[in-house]
C-alpha cells in the first residue's frame, strides 16, 4: 500500500513551500514522490477551446488523455473515489503520495502548517501527526519551517521504512483490508501462476484486474 500524507493549513500559510522542500529532501534520498493538490475551485479548464481534447471533454467523454512526447496529461471526471485508490491507480511507482489540502479526509495522517496569526487546525481535524509552525505550539511533535531535514527524517522513519502490505486489494475503487495471511496467500498464488508464463522474468510489480462485467 502506497503511504499517503496530507499537508494541511489555512490559505497562504506556506504549505506549498514546505511540501516542495520536503519532497526535494526525500527525492535526494532516492524516494519517488507524487503530489495531489486539492482545490475548492470548479470548472477549471487547462485546455484550449476548439482543440480536439477540448471537444472530447465537451462531449462528456469520461476520460481524455493527451499523450505528448515528454508527458502525459489526463483529464478525468472526479468520481470521489477513495484517496487510497487514486494513489494506487494514478501513481503506482511512487514511494509516497503527498497531498496538499484535504484536511477533512478521514484516516489519512496529516501534517499541519500554521502561523502565529492563524487559528490552529489540529483540534478541529483528525489524525494530525506533526505541526510545522513559526511559533510555539502545545503539540507533541513540532518543527520550525527551516527544519526541513528533521521533518524529512520524521516522514522517512514513520512512513517509508519497514513498510508492510506489498499486496493491495481494491473492489469497485474501495480498499478491502486484508491480513498478513491473506496477503501472503494471494501473493504466492499469483506469483505461482505467472512464474510459468513467458516473458515474466525480472518482474518487480504485478497488477491484476478482474472485470466481472465481462462475464466468465
Amino acid at each position: 500500500m502506497i503511504p499517503i500524507l496530507a499537508f494541511i493549513g489555512w490559505h497562504n500559510v506556506g504549505k506549498t513551500y514546505i511540501i516542495r522542500k520536503v519532497a526535494q529532501s526525500l527525492r535526494d534520498r532516492g524516494y519517488r514522490i507524487a503530489i495531489i493538490k486539492s482545490t475548492e475551485h470548479t470548472g477549471l479548464d487547462l485546455d484550449s477551446p476548439g482543440s480536439d481534447s477540448y471537444l472530447y471533454k465537451r462531449d462528456s467523454i469520461e476520460s481524455v488523455a493527451l499523450l505528448c512526447p515528454d508527458e502525459l496529461i489526463l483529464f478525468q471526471k472526479n468520481t470521489r473515489k477513495q484517496l487510497e485508490y487514486l494513489a494506487f491507480h494514478l501513481f503506482p511507482d511512487a514511494d509516497l503520495v503527498i497531498c496538499e489540502g484535504l484536511k477533512h479526509v478521514s484516516g489519512v495522517p496529516k501534517i499541519e502548517v500554521t502561523r502565529a496569526t492563524e487559528e490552529p487546525l489540529y483540534n478541529m481535524v483528525d489524525n494530525v501527526v506533526a505541526i510545522v509552525s513559526d511559533h510555539d505550539v502545545p503539540f507533541d511533535r513540532v518543527f520550525k519551517p527551516e527544519e526541513i531535514t528533521g521533518l524529512a527524517d520524521f516522514i522517512e522513519t514513520s512512513f517509508l521504512r519497514d513498510r508492510e502490505g506489498d499486496v493491495s486489494l481494491f473492489i469497485n475503487g474501495k480498499e478491502v483490508p486484508i491480513n498478513r495471511f491473506v496477503r501472503s496467500s494471494l501473493r504466492g498464488t499469483v506469483l505461482g501462476f505467472i512464474s510459468s508464463l513467458h516473458s515474466t522474468g525480472g518482474a518487480e510489480r504485478v497488477e491484476l484486474c478482474i472485470d466481472l462485467r465481462a462475464g466468465t
